[in-house]
């Protein structure tokens, strides 16, 4: 509130103590009234010393806030900027030898661009649960080398490549895991754990004197439309002997 606001509403209240004085000495105001009257003047006093105190305080926290300004006026603020170690060079590459040659890339042939699957497939294979106090694997977890007595899982999916569609049991299909030796198991559709995603799943317990060496197996799948594909290792897997290179699935000492 403005200063002059102040002065005139303590002249007011001047005013009506003025006022009710001369009106209880001329018209007779019982001293009931009067006491009433004199009552509600302190009380206005009362709010007026409240707004007087509230301004006050605004009117020192105006100055501090200037005074502050001011002091700041020419500073330039300070910007920290955190600086990581600085990071090292990539090593130079390894330089070709003396008269190295890349080999020219190979296309591939007529029949393999053309052909055509009804079935493309994904299989992983993982260690199951312990079959012997002797095998100590995780469980769960993706394998390439398997020992005797371990309780080899396949999980796999199946994709309709006329749809780009999973193929799950609700197309009905047989789906069956042929080993070498064989021996036919039968794929089923379920959870992975009870609770992770829905996948095909079998499984097969190596025997304590199963061969050392690559494990051959095939995925056979036939739809209710008696489309049938096949899923064989030895087809994708790179196996060069020479060199020491054999993807399939192997079963160790």
């Amino acid at each position: 509130m403005p200063k002059t606001g102040r002065v005139r509403m303590v002249a007011l209240i001047g005013v009506l103590s003025i006022a009710l004085a001369l009106l209880t000495a001329c018209s007779g105001i019982s001293q009931a009234d009067l006491d009433a009257a004199k009552q509600q003047v302190a009380a206005k006093q009362q709010e007026v010393t409240t707004v007087q105190q509230k301004l006050t305080a605004k009117e020192k926290e105006f100055d501090d806030l200037k005074k502050s300004a001011g002091k700041l006026e020419g500073v330039t603020p300070l910007v920290y900027t955190k600086v990581g170690p600085t990071p090292t060079p990539p090593a130079a590459p390894t330089p070709r030898p003396p008269g190295f040659v890349a080999p020219t890339p190979v296309p591939p042939d007529a029949a393999t661009v053309n052909a055509v699957f009804p079935f493309t497939f994904y299989v992983e294979t993982l260690t199951g649960h312990q079959v012997s106090e002797k095998i100590q694997y995780p469980s769960c977890v993706a394998n390439a080398q398997f020992r005797r007595g371990t309780h080899l899982v396949w999980r796999f999916e199946v994709f309709d490549t006329s749809t780009a569609k999973r193929l799950t049991s609700l197309d009905t299909p047989s789906v069956k895991l042929v080993l070498a030796h064989g021996e036919e198991l039968t794929a089923r559709f379920a959870r992975k754990g009870g609770t992770g995603p829905w996948t095909w799943v079998t499984a097969w317990d190596v025997p304590a004197n199963y061969p050392f060496g690559a494990l051959g197996y095939q995925i056979v799948v036939k739809s209710k439309d008696g489309r049938t594909g096949t899923f064989d290792p030895n087809l994708v897997a790179l196996v060069n002997k020479d060199r020491g290179i054999d993807q399939r699935l192997q079963i160790v000492e």
